[in-house]
């Protein structure tokens, strides 16, 4: 099994923190799934120290959170905080393509046509989490290319809880096939140098991710 994973023996606790982001923000755990270290511990062949460990770090990105008697599980996820982070990822994109405009617009559009290949990929052979992560690369490409490292810190702190919420988003059947030309369409956006064009196709790119989401309020989101 650990040679499945990609893992290791004598993994550290940053090690496993890795596995486990990569794990919840791809869809392999979901929102309000039960995190034993115990049942990890004996699947990773490790002690249960670095899984304590790199669950603590989680519940530091505020992916993880622990409740007495229960123990930890993936962060539930509620309409207010699909809200909260879509309101900052819709700005943070917004000035990040606009930053790209005055940059590299080609260069970075020709990098993210790439995940667009790997997604359609991924997303013809079912594999969701293939798909996550190309569209998780779609739009650091896009972060990265503003060349604002500021902006890119920003960003980093939101994609543990955007990984999420792609997870769910990209659950609605009809959602993976629209997200892909929703990003060619940024693309093409984004190598016309037009900001204003570039910034409304990423608008209108989250804001229908975030009705993806909406759809299977159901399945993941805890009611308030």
């Amino acid at each position: 099994m650990i040679k499945k994973l990609g893992l290791r023996h004598s993994m550290k606790g940053t090690d496993i923190y890795s596995f486990l982001r990569h794990a919840i923000t791809t869809g392999r755990y979901v929102p309000g799934q039960r995190l034993s270290e115990r049942e990890l511990a004996n699947m990773l062949k490790v002690s249960r120290t670095p899984v304590r460990e790199a669950l603590r770090l989680l519940m530091q990105d505020g992916i993880v959170a622990y409740k007495p008697n229960s123990g930890y599980q993936v962060t539930q996820i509620s309409e207010s905080l699909v809200q909260n982070i879509m309101i900052v990822r819709e700005a943070l994109e917004c000035l990040a393509i606009r930053l790209t405009c005055q940059c590299d617009p080609i260069g970075t559009a020709k990098k993210m046509r790439k995940t667009i290949e790997q997604g359609r990929k991924a997303y013809e052979e079912g594999q969701l989490s293939g798909l996550i992560t190309a569209n998780q690369q779609f739009h650091s490409l896009l972060v990265e290319g503003s060349r604002n490292p500021f902006l890119e810190s920003l960003y980093h702190i939101l994609q543990a809880y955007i990984g999420m919420i792609m997870s769910v988003s990209l659950s609605w059947p009809r959602r993976p096939a629209k997200t892909l030309k929703e990003h060619m369409e940024i693309i093409e956006a984004l190598m016309s140098g037009n900001p204003g064009k570039a910034e409304r196709a990423v608008r209108t790119h989250i804001r229908r991710a975030l009705k993806g989401v909406l759809k299977n309020v159901e399945l993941f989101i805890t009611k308030e």
